[in-house]
């Protein structure tokens, strides 16, 4: 018999698509191609191309999720479009103040936003955008006194503790 043949004969005798069989044995019950073929029936090879055809093997798997966390982030930074662009030139930068290093900062996130997104995350330098935007958080909580009522909190917990 062919692939399609014993498909045929699978689908009919579990009434559900040949999918949602391999999903059911490759994802739900996690079984692998010996036990998986015993159960349907079928030869250990073809319940592997079977496993393969609809990516139920576990690193299959694993690599589309990854491929899709990617496209995820890749149209978070492409999408944020308030963000202002490298080309621009520096305001600041002939002197030494907190305007000057947040100007300073947003150029370095909006090119390693770039970079992120025309690499689709994969390029080395992307890794140095989350602590770009941990440094932004932080000059935003500065502004808007957070971080001393933060720096309070926690001093007024060290006298009592």
């Amino acid at each position: 018999m062919r692939y399609t043949q014993y498909k045929g004969v699978v689908e009919r005798e579990y009434k559900k698509s040949l999918r949602k069989i391999m999903y059911e044995l490759c994802v739900v019950e996690e079984m692998d191609s010996v036990n998986g073929a015993l159960r349907l029936g079928v030869a250990k090879t073809i319940f592997e191309y079977w496993r393969n055809f609809y990516r139920y093997d576990d690193h299959q798997r694993l690599f589309d999720e990854k491929v899709q966390e990617l496209d995820k982030m890749h149209f978070l930074y492409v999408n944020e479009g308030k963000k202002e662009t490298p080309q621009q030139p520096l305001k600041y930068a002939d002197e030494s103040s907190l305007d000057g290093f947040k100007e300073q900062v947003e150029k370095m996130g909006a090119y390693y936003r770039q970079v992120h997104a025309e690499s689709y995350g994969l390029a080395v330098e992307a890794s140095n955008l989350p602590l770009i935007e941990f440094v932004e958080e932080l000059i935003q909580r500065y502004e808007e006194g957070e971080l001393l009522e933060e720096i309070k909190k926690h001093s007024q917990n060290a006298k009592k503790g």
